[in-house]
């Protein structure tokens, strides 16, 4: 299974990367109710709160302190380099009367079968290994992660939007390929022609990290080649 991952939704270069993966991912997810008490009126749903999700990984090596400091920028708003560019970008023109870093960045966690757009609302950094300088070389790093909800993507779709009942959203990470996906979904690598047609993809070696594709109910595609 490839490595946990956070990258920056807007940049996914701009990533940090676990040398070792989590032992555990602990998801919280709560509701808001109201009750008029015993007797009274059934409870009624006003709202969802995000999803959150707390896990830890090992970061390893001579850039682990780097890494960490990645995560660090994350929690600040406009703490991404595309945040960075365009808000200055925007500051200067308007003469520093707009500042667009008002929100920090939008990031992607993935490991797995596991997918979650979200930002970033704690970071603890345990260094426990240093080298003969006294450069940090190991740290066990604990992360908070709030789910980002995309109003979009909660909005009905037609079928030719890619939205239909079943169909998995995934973002292609680095060293995914169509054939790689339809493998890990289905079991099939020659189910990818499936893919390639639910997402209107005509050459599959252009699709690139970052790229978002969904991944169509196996009954859509099942006898296919």
């Amino acid at each position: 299974m490839a490595t946990a991952k956070l990258f920056n939704e807007k940049m996914p270069f701009e990533e940090v990367e676990f040398d070792f993966n989590p032992e555990s991912l602990k998801y919280t997810k709560g509701s808001n109710t109201a009750n008029g008490g015993s007797g009274q009126t059934p409870s009624l749903f006003f709202t969802a709160p995000p999803k959150e999700l707390t896990c830890q990984g090992y970061l390893i090596g001579d850039d682990c302190e780097d890494r960490a400091d990645q995560l660090y920028s994350w929690l600040r708003p406009g703490g991404g380099i595309f945040e960075q560019l365009i808000g200055a970008a925007v500051s200067a023109l308007t003469g520093g009367r707009i500042n667009l870093a008002a929100h920090q960045p939008t990031l992607i966690f993935q490991w797995g079968s596991h997918l979650l757009r979200c930002i970033l609302t704690g970071v603890t950094a345990t260094y426990e290994r240093f080298s003969d300088s006294g450069s940090p070389i190991r740290a066990l790093i604990i992360v908070n992660l709030k789910e980002e909800m995309n109003i979009f993507g909660m909005l009905p779709t037609n079928p030719t939007s890619g939205g239909l009942p079943g169909r998995q959203r995934h973002v292609v990470s680095h060293g995914e390929n169509l054939q790689g996906l339809s493998t890990s979904r289905y079991g099939k690598p020659n189910l990818w022609r499936g893919v390639a047609d639910a997402n209107n993809i005509d050459d599959p070696f252009r699709v690139r990290p970052g790229d978002v594709v969904y991944l169509p109910n196996p009954n859509e595609i099942i006898g296919q080649r």
